[in-house]
């Protein structure tokens, strides 16, 4: 029996339904389209023109027209000069949801002392879908400037943040982050071999506190260290990064990373665990 007499033999109600159902499935679909804008224009360096966004996409020209006047009248996009942006809708909500994250604002004056005691920046991220997502920044008084900024989203398997919190999740959790996003190559020094990668976890479970020795960004190198929540699970982490001239391996052990470490316990312990992580001292990473 056809859709169209099957709908009809079953009465008006029924069609309704179907009908209700394709409008949805539809409006689903909008959905998926406009969020692919809105995920290719925050991750461009540039705002981007409707033809570079049907390029992109593969979608209808009049399609991404369509997405972006929409978008356009809820502020979640701004158009300017033939050329489209996020817009400030989207900006004051991720603003709203950074102070929503407890974290942050327990992590903030930890932050502070860190940076002041060393010179160096602190940083403080989450682990969101696999990456690494910075929360707060404290910039180093020194000249160099970090890429980094809130809100940015950087591999977790190339950053000394992003290691710290791998280890302490279940192995069935890194494999299932590995298999998605992979181990890609950053820099010469980037680890990019699941079975060494692995070993390294296993290293900073050994140490409390992981190294970025060069492995995201040239030039750079970071130590960080994880935080717990009230449950014993990984909350974040918290890290220093500066130059490697600045940062030597020599200094990331032996100084830095008790540092690190310990202002990762404070906040883990403001944030209710009691617990404490198994470390063994000395030895090298």
């Amino acid at each position: 029996m056809r859709l169209q007499e099957r709908n009809a033999s079953l009465g008006p109600k029924a069609g309704r339904g179907v009908a209700a159902q394709d409008r949805g499935l539809k409006t689903v679909k909008s959905l998926d389209r406009a969020f692919a804008l809105l995920t290719m224009l925050g991750q461009a360096d540039h705002p981007l023109s409707v033809r570079e966004m049907s390029a992109q996409t593969g979608l209808p020209r009049p399609t991404v027209y369509r997405l972006v006047n929409a978008l356009t009248a809820h502020g979640a996009v701004v158009a300017s000069n033939g050329r489209v942006a996020i817009g400030p809708r989207l900006l004051w909500l991720a603003a709203q949801r950074l102070e929503q994250i407890e974290l942050r604002t327990t992590g903030r004056p930890h932050l502070l002392d860190l940076c002041n005691g060393t010179g160096e920046t602190a940083h403080l991220a989450v682990l969101e879908q696999g990456q690494v997502v910075y929360i707060d920044k404290v910039e180093s008084p020194g000249p160099l400037r970090m890429a980094s900024a809130v809100g940015k989203i950087m591999p977790a398997h190339s950053t000394a943040l992003g290691k710290a919190m791998l280890a302490y999740l279940p192995e069935k959790q890194v494999r299932d982050i590995l298999a998605a996003h992979g181990l890609p190559q950053r820099t010469a020094n980037t680890i990019t071999d699941a079975g060494r990668f692995f070993d390294e976890l296993a290293a900073v479970r050994a140490h409390g506190y992981a190294i970025d020795n060069v492995e995201n960004e040239e030039g750079i190198r970071c130590v960080g260290a994880p935080i717990m929540d009230h449950r014993g699970q990984v909350a974040g982490a918290i890290s220093l990064s500066g130059s490697a001239a600045s940062i030597t391996l020599e200094r990331a052990r032996r100084d830095l990373s008790p540092r690190v470490r310990e202002t990762a316990h404070q906040i883990s312990l403001a944030m209710g665990w009691e617990g404490g992580l198994s470390v063994r001292e000395g030895g090298e990473q």
